[in-house]
This record gives C-alpha cells, sequence and structure tokens, in this order.
C-alpha cells in the first residue's frame, strides 16, 4: 500500500483522531493531502472540526466535573490557576475564539472554562463556531503551501508520496516539538 493510498483511505480518520490529540500539524497536512487530491475539502474540514470539538468539549467537561480534584493533586499551579481563571472568566469569547491558535493552550484553556460559571451550551456553539474558523485558516494555508511545493512534487513525480509523507512526518514533529516546549515552559513556571 502507498502513502497516497493509506492517506486516501484513511486520512479522515487520521484528521479525526489527530486533531483530538496534535491539532496543528495535522490539519496543515491535511490540507496538503486536499491539494493532492487526495482528500476532499468539505470532508476534512468537517473531520477536523469533529476531533477539535471532542478534544475541546472534552477538557471542558474534565475542568467542570473534575477540576477542583486536579487541582488538588497539583497545589504548586493552584494560585496561578486563580488569577488566570478571573481573566479567562471576564474574556471567556475572545479567548474561545482565540486559544486554538496558542500551542500549548488548546487543553487548559477548556479545562479552565470547564470550571468557571460558562454555561455548557454557550461553550459548544462558540466552540464550533471557533474550530470552523481555525480549521478552514490551516487547512487553508496547508493547501496554499501544497501549491507552493507542487513543482517539487512534479519534478520528483515517482516519489511524490513518500516526498508527501516525509514532509507530514516533519510538520508533526515541528508541531510536536512547539507544543511540547510550551508545556514544558508552563510548567516550569
Amino acid at each position: 500500500m502507498s502513502i497516497s493510498s493509506f492517506i486516501h483511505d484513511y486520512g479522515l480518520l487520521a484528521v479525526i483522531v489527530g486533531t483530538i490529540f496534535e491539532g496543528e500539524g495535522v490539519v496543515l497536512v491535511a490540507g496538503l493531502a486536499i491539494r493532492q487530491g487526495l482528500l476532499p475539502p468539505v470532508a476534512a474540514l468537517l473531520a477536523a472540526l469533529l476531533g477539535t470539538v471532542i478534544s475541546d468539549q472534552f477538557c471542558f467537561f474534565v475542568g467542570r466535573f473534575m477540576g477542583d480534584t486536579v487541582l488538588r493533586r497539583f497545589p504548586g499551579i493552584q494560585a496561578r490557576f486563580e488569577a488566570v481563571r478571573s481573566r479567562v472568566e471576564s474574556h471567556q469569547t475572545a479567548i474561545i475564539f482565540s486559544f486554538q491558535y496558542f500551542p500549548g493552550l488548546s487543553m487548559v484553556v477548556p479545562f479552565t472554562l470547564g470550571m468557571t460559571r460558562l454555561l455548557a451550551l454557550r461553550f459548544l456553539l462558540l466552540d464550533v463556531l471557533s474550530a470552523a474558523l481555525w480549521s478552514t485558516t490551516l487547512l487553508t494555508a496547508g493547501y496554499l503551501f501544497g501549491v507552493s511545493i507542487q513543482p517539487l512534487l512534479e519534478k520528483f513525480h515517482d516519489y511524490s508520496g513518500w516526498l508527501l509523507g516525509a514532509l507530514a512526518c516533519l510538520i508533526l514533529l515541528v508541531f510536536h516539538w512547539r507544543a511540547s516546549r510550551a508545556q514544558a515552559k508552563e510548567g516550569a513556571l
């Protein structure tokens, strides 16, 4: 099985699962796959949206129902968390529409919002809108990047599936590394 046929057969499932755990890189790679004709655009957008919303809602409800337990387990962050929670409560809508764009915050912000008085239905509606905007932005960026590397893929046509796979792995590794660094910095504070 070639990489191209693998992406064609399992790409949408990979986008859903990937956005639950490592969103940015997966959605950019999906945009590349759309450019190569391996994924249908609307289905890729819906897959990215679904995975993102599942992840955000899970973190929100963990914060809602288990937030105090989690904070008691990590007492060193309790004081900082209280300061952040008050800011989050006063700027909920803006935060919901922006947190996806900052690596390392995709789990922390929904968790924190779950511990506020924000209505779950309001978070769901705003989260769906925010995730749709975020997914569209990154899919478009990945697609445009695919346009820019198209001459390279055409030049090495016999190896284009492998080049695309290697590039996808590189993008995922870079975004995973950046998210890990952001979480390590947050943990060090």
